[in-house]
């Protein structure tokens, strides 16, 4: 090649990289100005975890991150990659349900949600790189499987699940009815397989049943169906006490958990508002259908309609609250598409309740928590339930009110 060919060869390198560079320049420049906007949302006042650092310290990390690799690397970068995995990084730091999804994957992924778990049973999220499993739904296949909550995913047949984004989890989770997915756990510190297969499944209806004087009513998953079915269970109780079981609760219709709170509570109950501080959404309860003292039993899987009940009955009717605290994430998704032909699911709308205004973005937290958590996680006969008798027994040992006069 002659002088001016290899001009021509190294100009147009140039040119090649400084495109890419570009294109992961304001790609970037999008993300920060599509996400900024929704910090709001996805920071959580979580103190137990120290509080989640604002997003603007992970935008301004990418940024010099980029900023070296376009100065520094000594190989040529590929834009796509790396702005990918950017922006996997960066809805990570937003909150576990925010996705990105790369360009010729989002109708793909769009299918996967519709789907949503009603093939699995499973919801797992991903956060800082390891993905784990936050709830099973009784009776899907995930329970026949035996996974469990708080397993943690480390691969899915036989890919490594960090080397595998939010969204394509998801999407292997959404398979068709029949796929059968091998899983390798980690379970306690120790490892463990299990063969998932992909079916439909009738999720769990509520029930109710008198335990040692106290009624117990088991809401597995919220519905259209859910406030009529609780309206019959509870017809005629007159006990003094009433417990809510929404441990394993996560996910569902959000609607559905406000109407089933105003079967007890009355007047405003919460709103759904937008990160402008419009309010989306308002709900009301005329109360009336029970009136003893009314207990809520939740663990860290509990999420979304689960503490919305939960947040409204401790407020309105002076609920008390056992087991463990809450998962602490109640909000709206809406999947946007990107100008690079990607797609981003984000938090839009936060649920709150009424009249403090308190937003549901932070774990909703239990008092007597250590106790009935050593008692969950010790070691417990076959058909044993020691939350649950824990959380029975300190109902058992409150001090009755004092007679009226």
């Amino acid at each position: 090649m002659n002088a001016e060919g290899r001009g021509r060869s190294r100009e147009h390198r140039r040119h090649g990289v400084g495109g890419v560079r570009q294109a992961v320049v304001w790609l970037s420049l999008l993300l920060v100005l599509g996400l900024a906007g929704g910090a709001w949302l996805g920071a959580s006042d979580d103190a137990e975890d120290g509080g989640r650092d604002s997003i603007y310290k992970y935008l301004t990390l990418w940024e010099e991150v980029l900023r070296l690799i376009r100065g520094s690397y000594v190989e040529e970068t590929d834009g796509r990659s790396l702005t990918a995995g950017a922006m996997d990084g960066v809805t990570d730091a937003l909150d576990p349900f925010s996705v990105y999804v790369p360009p010729g994957e989002v109708e793909s992924y769009r299918a996967a949600r519709e789907v949503g778990r009603r093939h699995s049973g499973v919801l797992v999220l991903k956060e800082r790189g390891t993905a784990y499993v936050v709830a099973v739904d009784g009776g899907s296949p995930a329970e026949a499987a035996g996974l469990e909550r708080n397993d943690i995913v480390a691969g899915i047949n036989g890919r490594s699940s960090r080397a595998m984004p939010l969204w394509e989890l998801r999407r292997q989770l959404a398979g068709p009815v029949g796929s059968e997915l091998d899983l390798e756990l980690v379970r306690r510190g120790n490892s463990v397989e299990a063969s998932l297969t992909l079916d439909e499944y009738e999720p769990l209806q509520p029930e109710f049943e008198e335990v040692d004087g106290v009624g117990l009513l088991r809401i597995p998953s919220f519905g259209s169906g859910t406030v009529a079915q609780v309206e019959a269970l509870l017809d005629g109780y007159a006990g003094d006490s009433l417990l809510i079981d929404l441990r394993g609760v996560a996910g569902g219709s959000a609607e559905a958990a406000y109407a089933v709170a105003g079967l007890f509570a009355e007047g405003e109950l919460g709103s759904l508002i937008d990160r402008d501080g419009r309010k989306l959404a308002t709900f009301q309860g005329a109360g009336g259908l029970y009136s003893g003292d009314i207990g809520v039993l939740t663990d860290r899987s509990s999420q979304g309609p689960a503490e919305i009940l939960t947040a409204v009955l401790r407020q309105s009717v002076d609920a008390d609250h056992y087991g463990e605290s809450t998962f602490g994430y109640a909000g709206t998704l809406r999947q946007i598409e990107l100008p690079n032909g990607g797609g981003l699911l984000e938090t839009t709308a936060a649920f709150y309740t009424d009249p403090e205004g308190e937003r549901l973005n932070g774990r909703i937290r239990v008092a007597n928590e250590d106790r009935l958590s050593t008692l969950f996680f010790g070691e417990r006969d076959e058909g044993s339930d020691p939350m649950l008798e824990g959380a029975l027994e300190l109902i058992l040992e409150a001090p009755a009110e004092p007679a009226q006069l």
